[in-house]
């Protein structure tokens, strides 16, 4: 897929703004394809998630994800995405948590030129559901590392480096799940970049704890 089919029948795409896992290539369906840059007007954070029954299995009282907060004067790195209009109802329901906001393309720095005709959005967790961060209700190492790894693919260390600085609520702590992932859309990563991704997370200063004795048990029935 190239931009170039994308400014010939824009009306078949949509674009949105991936700041988390969505960076991640690995976790979308193959058609999408994004391009690194900037957005201004936002500011990534870590929240509290209280009602997704997804987020409350394996002994857990919820977790925590990534959502952005409005703020004039921010900047966000990510990639904004392009995909199949048709493709929009399933990334809707993978996003079921937040609210799909249309955002405006000139707040959008990158090195490509964007094409004309496209709706791009970004999604933002809805306050229903997301709070600020909350020492019992965890990061799972498993969902950064798949952010961390989209990060460092997409931008360098200097990225993941600017991932940690741009986002709030680094105080919550990270449950130790890479060798049991309980986050659906997991990675693997290599060694190099196990080592490298575990550098990151100690800078980031979040405790890291082991995994709930409730979640292991609920992982091996």
């Amino acid at each position: 897929m190239t931009l170039e089919e994308v400014r010939r029948a824009p009306h078949e795409w949509v674009g949105y703004f991936g700041y988390g896992s969505l960076v991640n290539d690995n976790t979308r369906n193959a058609e999408s394809f994004g391009f690194a840059g900037r957005l201004k007007g936002y500011r990534r954070r870590w929240s509290i998630w209280h009602s997704s029954e997804e987020r409350k299995a394996f002994g857990f009282g919820g977790v925590a994800a990534l959502s952005v907060t409005a703020n004039s004067q921010a900047f966000c790195d990510g990639l904004l995405i392009f995909d199949r209009k048709d493709h929009l109802p399933n990334v809707d329901q993978r996003e079921n948590m937040y609210d799909r906001i249309l955002i405006d393309l000139a707040d959008f720095q990158t090195e490509h030129a964007m094409p004309l005709g496209v709706d791009c959005y970004i999604y933002v967790g809805q306050p229903a559901h997301s709070d600020t961060v909350d020492p019992h209700f965890p990061i799972l190492q498993s969902y950064v590392d798949a952010v961390m790894q989209g990060f460092l693919h997409k931008f360098g260390e200097a990225g993941v480096e600017r991932f940690i600085a741009e986002t709030d609520g680094w105080q919550t702590p990270i449950v130790q799940d890479r060798h049991i992932p309980f986050y659906p859309r997991n990675v693997t990563l290599t060694q190099t970049e196990q080592i490298l991704l575990d550098s990151y997370i100690e800078q980031s200063g979040a405790p890291v704890v082991p995994v709930p004795k409730a979640a292991l048990q609920r992982a091996g029935e």
